[in-house]
């Protein structure tokens, strides 16, 4: 299907990957990740000196005695200054991120039930596509690429339903191991945190513009873009190697294009007593351009809007 979107919109600069990329990225099923498939080792420690006299074991054993003691107590003042922390309404950038990122990051490890919805748009409006070469057949191709994408009428129908214990592979940030990967609050162009009638907080972060930014890597714990560590951008090197080759090429020449992403946003709504997600939004927003030549027309496209929204909901722990 992305090859015959790519030729249907080569001219438009394959736009239509978003219906085909971006979906299937976020909802592809696969057994157990490696990072959740096998157990904690919990290593429990043996006496050392078992040959040499009981006086020797029994002060060894009186020191662990000491020991286990003064962790427990460690343990006890470290849970209580978390819940405190949890409880404790973000403020800065820095705060929000981070508490953003715990929430996330903890909800990866419990892996609770959840319904998740997503869909795109491709807005024609004078604001979203502005086409200053080829615009006849840039519209056609657009207006038939729509066909292919998923609506928000038909996202709600046939919503994706994970049963507590999934894998999590769907959850931001998509296929990685973390719920978020952004540490800089330098990325984050705005950042807020409200306190809601019911007590939950509501976190809502924009990251800062970003030219090109690829995914997060399958498995990984780092990304290699801001967009990449909080959302699942559609990958250029992806898209690149779908228009480089086979009868695409041979139809497309001299295809450059650059995909900004702008504006977008992550709203997440917790309980900030056990740091649980009641729900997720993510809006993410491209801007696309660029030129090229199909059949010998040459097509310059100045701006084309894309969204894509998701909608992750009913979360039971």
């Amino acid at each position: 299907m992305k090859k015959l979107i790519a030729v249907l919109l080569v001219a438009a600069l394959a736009f239509g990957f978003a219906a085909c990329g971006s979906k299937s990225n976020n909802t592809e099923e696969t057994t157990l990740a490696p990072w959740e498939s096998t157990e904690e080792d919990v290593t429990s420690e043996t006496a050392e000196a078992t040959s040499e006299g009981s006086a020797e074991e029994s002060t060894a054993q009186a020191e662990k005695t000491t020991e286990a003691a003064s962790e427990g107590a460690s343990e006890t003042e470290t849970s209580a200054e978390e819940t405190t922390e949890a409880a404790k309404k973000p403020e800065t950038k820095a705060e929000i991120l981070a508490a953003y990122t715990a929430v996330m990051n903890q909800a990866k490890k419990d892996a609770p039930a959840f319904n998740k919805v997503e869909y795109q748009e491709l807005p024609d409006d004078a604001n979203s596509r502005v086409v200053s070469k080829g615009g006849a057949v840039v519209n056609a191709a657009l207006k038939l690429a729509t066909h292919f994408m998923t609506t928000e009428e038909d996202a709600k129908a046939d919503p994706e339903i994970k049963e507590k214990g999934n894998n999590m592979r769907s959850w931001p940030v998509c296929k990685s191991q973390k719920g978020c990967i952004v540490t800089d609050p330098n990325a984050v162009k705005s950042a807020k945190c409200e306190e809601l009638s019911n007590g939950n907080y509501k976190i809502t972060i924009v990251l800062k513009d970003e030219s090109n930014p690829e995914p997060a890597p399958d498995g990984g714990t780092t990304a290699p873009s801001n967009h990449g560590g909080m959302f699942a951008p559609l990958s250029k090197a992806e898209i690149d190697e779908n228009l480089n080759g086979g009868f695409v090429s041979a139809v497309a020449k001299d295809i450059s294009y650059s995909l900004v992403y702008h504006d977008c946003e992550a709203v997440l709504v917790y309980n900030p007593k056990d740091n649980h997600v009641v729900s997720l939004d993510q809006t993410m927003r491209v801007r696309i351009s660029g030129q090229g030549k199909v059949a010998g027309i040459q097509m310059v496209v100045d701006k084309q809007e894309l969204i894509d929204y998701m909608h992750i909901y009913n979360i039971k722990y």
